[in-house]
């Protein structure tokens, strides 16, 4: 079984620091008058405001129990009792109601921000406005520069806070809000990827992640000059486009300078992040025995969010940030067909190395209709940003039990490797992927090896010849010549292998020589990994004792530089296939050294 493909370069050769630019923007000062938590009193009354249809707003009754203190932030919760109609219809308090304002004699006191499942769906915990402003205490770090990335604008009809916009005019670009109010987050909704994919990414964000069954349409428009108010719906996106990804929930309080809460509990806790704001379209409340939810859907991105914390989430309406841009061509050449999705991830290095490579397993379980064993031909393409040329690559690969695993780790170590380098930000940039797909395994076996000569002069060439059987084919022979250095001794090996079975390594960065210090040399020695179509047939030799000033030492060399060192000498050589290459024989040659009089 073949060495799996771990880019350790980031770890062998940078010591990784990161420079932010960080950006106090000042209390959070909600437009309306607050009231303190500490003139909160049993018996109190006010209303909460939610949408629970559309994206009109309603108001229902909430009557405080008590003042519910805590050892952690939020520091104190509000215990309330929600009534009225609009309660009644919906079962109780809804996931996705977190965030809708609550008002006590007109003043704003915070935020429903908790439920509990199979409970009494009407009892439900506010965090106070002054908990949820806190969260702007800690600077933003937004990546990027603050202007819409690969956006379509939003019609005039669809500006007025989603007047006029039915049902039937958003498509099938479904967010489902949680069904469990009782964490401190919502659950986040996935669509366009397969249920495994879904329940891999929830392990991973260690958050429950729900996968709908209803299809994703084409990228969010962007409402440019979005004006929100308190009690509408809004959602959080981590991908959207043919796949999405995210929660809805609710606008708690603006600032007159943009910013906002909302929540009143936190995402995914992240701290600074970059996700793009959407306003949503709530279909309806489901009411739920365990605990009723939301169905809504995003309609329009209108701005980001930049603040993940305990006390809720925050950020800027009307800024928008870049993005990743990904798409993935997949061609089933044992039927001939061809699909292609595209989708956009939010700018976040470290999250998208976490969820990147279980997207694309979603994605390609979706497109290619199926998950098992297979062959894989992967072209990667980088480019956006900084990399203005881009930056290309190639392999196959096999797997006789989980073929779309295999690939996208591969994938994910270099995205991994290019998204964190430390040389240069990429932002904003994008992945292009196109695989061609069969269930049939594609392999080709290594044989036989046979050499002309077991004792070879140091200088001659030895010829070398190589048996290959495609799967279940008929054997092919290929000939290959290898040159024996004059500074060849003694007792050798001609080795022929697939490509990535104890490939050469980076010896020089293992050993401390040497290290890789600028973007463009990183890039090279992601082109120097060898890929597993190759049969590599290498000499690998002594050196003839004495005579250190004429050897060529490649200790403190790059792999890229050794691999171009030896193919210049001879004693490399490297025969591309169009499968994936399987085996390793060795055969043991001895080198005679020539004297200086041309004798052996």
């Amino acid at each position: 079984m073949k060495k799996p493909v771990l880019l350790t370069l980031l770890i062998l050769t940078f010591n990784l620091v990161f420079c932010v630019s960080l950006l106090y923007a000042g209390p959070f000062i909600p437009v309306s008058d607050v009231m303190s938590v500490n003139a909160i009193k049993p018996g109190m009354k006010g209303y909460a405001v939610t949408v629970i249809e559309g994206t009109e707003t309603v108001r229902f009754p909430v009557e405080v129990i008590s003042t519910v203190p805590q050892k952690s932030k939020p520091g104190k919760l509000i215990l309330i009792r929600a009534g009225g109609p609009v309660i009644e219809k919906t079962g109780g308090i809804a996931s996705g109601m977190s965030g809708s304002p609550v008002y006590i004699a007109g003043k704003l006191v915070g935020a429903i921000g908790y439920g509990w499942n199979f409970s009494e769906h009407d009892l439900g915990l506010v965090t106070p406005i002054e908990e949820m402003a806190s969260i702007w205490e800690w600077p933003e770090d937004p990546p990027g520069f603050p202007v819409p990335v690969d956006i379509t604008p939003v019609s005039k009809d669809q500006k007025d806070e989603g007047k006029n916009i039915t049902s039937q005019d958003l498509g099938s670009n479904i967010l489902f809000e949680g069904a469990s109010a009782d964490i401190r987050s919502l659950p986040v909704y996935a669509s366009g990827i397969s249920n495994r994919a879904a329940e891999n990414i929830g392990k991973v964000l260690d958050e429950k992640v729900v996968n709908s069954i209803i299809p994703v349409n084409d990228d969010i428009p962007v409402e440019y000059n979005a004006r929100l108010k308190p009690g509408e719906a809004v959602g959080v996106l981590m991908a959207w486009g043919d796949v999405s990804m995210g929660a809805t929930g609710t606008l708690t309080s603006v600032s007159r300078d943009g910013r906002f809460v909302a929540f009143a509990h936190p995402f995914l806790n992240r701290g600074n992040v970059a996700f793009p704001l959407t306003r949503s379209w709530i279909h309806s409340v489901i009411p739920s025995v365990r605990s009723p939810f939301k169905l809504g859907t995003p309609l329009a991105i209108v701005g980001s969010v930049t603040q993940d914390r305990p006390q809720g989430i925050g950020g800027r309406i009307g800024k928008f940030l870049p993005a990743i841009d990904v798409s993935l061509k997949l061609e089933d050449t044992e039927f001939s067909r061809s699909s292609r999705k595209r989708f956009h991830i939010a700018s976040d290095p470290f999250l998208v190395s976490k969820i990147f490579p279980e997207l694309l397993i979603g994605v390609i379980d979706d497109l290619w209709g199926r998950k098992g064993e297979g062959t894989f031909r992967v072209d990667l393409e980088i480019e956006g940003g900084t990399l203005t040329e881009g930056w290309t690559t190639s392999n196959y690969f096999f797997s006789d039990k989980d073929i779309a695993s295999v690939a996208a780790e591969d994938l994910k170590s270099i995205v991994d490797t290019v998204s964190l380098n430390p040389f240069r930000k990429i932002n904003p940039f994008g992945f292009y992927i196109n695989i061609q797909a069969t269930s049939e395994p594609k392999v080709l076996y290594i044989e036989k090896l046979k050499v002309d000569k077991k004792k070879i002069k140091a200088g001659e060439e030895l010829k070398i010849e190589v048996t290959l059987r495609p799967y279940r084919k008929k054997q092919i022979t290929k000939e290959f010549t290898l040159s024996v250095p004059e500074k060849a001794f003694g007792p050798c090996e001609v080795l022929v292998r697939g490509g990535g079975i104890s490939p050469m390594e980076q010896e020089s960065i293992y050993q401390g020589l040497n290290t890789i210090s600028s973007f463009n040399e990183l890039l090279e020695e992601l082109n120097a990994r060898e890929a597993n179509n190759e049969v590599i047939i290498e000499l690998v030799y002594n050196e003839k004792p004495g005579n250190d000033q004429n050897i060529d030492n490649n200790e403190d060399k790059l792999l890229s530089e050794v691999k171009e060192s030896r193919m210049k000498e001879g004693t490399l050589r490297i025969f591309k296939s169009n499968y994936y290459v399987e085996g390793l024989l060795r055969k043991n040659v001895t080198v005679i050294p020539v004297s200086e009089d041309g004798n052996s």
